[in-house]
C-alpha cells in the first residue's frame, strides 16, 4: 500500500514539473515514462489520458529513446507514443482523440521456432512525422513510417508505410486516395489525377502545368 502511495506521489510530481516547463496546455491527466527523453516546443497541447512512454530498458539491455515534438501540437485526448528509438513529430501537427503512435515491435525471429514473443529481441526503427500533419481520430502509425508535410491521415488509418507531402491515405494498410495539388488550389482524387495525366499524355490540355 504504501508503495503504491509512494509511486503515485512521484507520478504527480514528475507531471507537475513537465507542465511547469512546457505549460498548462499539458493536461494534468496524463501518464509519462521516462519523462528525460521526451522534449516538447513551444505551445502544445496535449489532452487527457494520453500516455507519453520511453522505455529504456528491455530484458535487461539498454536501450536508448528520444521523443522529440515541434511548436503547435493539438492532440484531443487519449493520444499513446511509445517510443524505444526515435519518434520526431514536426510543427503545427493536429492529432484527433484515440490515436497510436510506436516505433518497435516485439519481432518474429526466434531461432526459427515461435517460441514466446516475449522474450523476441525488440524491432526497434523510427517514426519521423513533418510539419502541418493531421492525424486522424483513431489511426495508429507503425515502426519506420516517415510522413512528409502537409500529409492527412484519415480516421481509422494504420499507417505501415511512408506517406509523401501533400498526400493523403485511408485504410488499413493505408493508402494513398488523394494528393494536394498547388496548381488546382485543392485535394485531387487518384482516380481524377490519373486521368488528367493520360488525357496530357494524349495531348490534351498540353498548355496546362499541371504539378501536384
Amino acid at each position: 500500500m504504501f508503495g503504491k502511495v509512494l509511486n503515485y506521489i512521484r507520478n504527480r510530481s514528475t507531471i507537475y514539473s513537465f507542465r511547469k516547463k512546457y505549460g498548462k496546455g499539458i493536461s494534468s491527466r496524463i501518464v509519462l515514462k521516462n519523462s528525460q527523453f521526451i522534449k516538447l516546443g513551444d505551445n502544445c497541447n496535449i489532452g487527457e489520458n494520453s500516455y507519453l512512454l520511453c522505455w529504456s530498458e528491455y530484458n535487461n539491455t539498454k536501450i536508448f529513446p528520444s521523443i522529440v515534438i515541434g511548436n503547435n501540437l493539438h492532440a484531443t485526448r487519449s493520444l499513446t507514443i511509445q517510443c524505444c528509438g526515435n519518434i520526431r513529430i514536426g510543427e503545427d501537427v493536429l492529432i484527433a482523440s484515440n490515436v497510436f503512435i510506436c516505433d518497435y515491435n516485439h519481432g518474429i525471429e526466434n531461432d526459427g521456432f515461435l517460441g514466446v514473443y516475449l522474450d523476441n529481441p525488440l524491432a526497434i526503427g523510427e517514426v519521423v512525422i513533418g510539419n502541418n500533419v493531421w492525424i486522424g481520430q483513431n489511426a495508429i502509425v507503425l515502426s519506420n513510417v516517415h510522413i512528409g508535410d502537409n500529409a492527412i491521415i484519415a480516421a481509422g488509418s494504420v499507417v505501415t508505410r511512408d506517406v509523401h507531402t501533400n498526400e493523403m491515405v485511408a485504410g488499413n494498410p493505408a493508402k494513398v486516395i488523394k494528393k494536394y495539388s498547388p496548381s488546382k488550389k485543392g485535394w485531387i482524387t487518384i482516380g481524377n489525377l490519373e486521368n488528367n495525366n493520360t488525357n496530357k499524355s494524349k495531348g490534351d490540355n498540353c498548355g496546362e502545368n499541371f504539378a501536384v
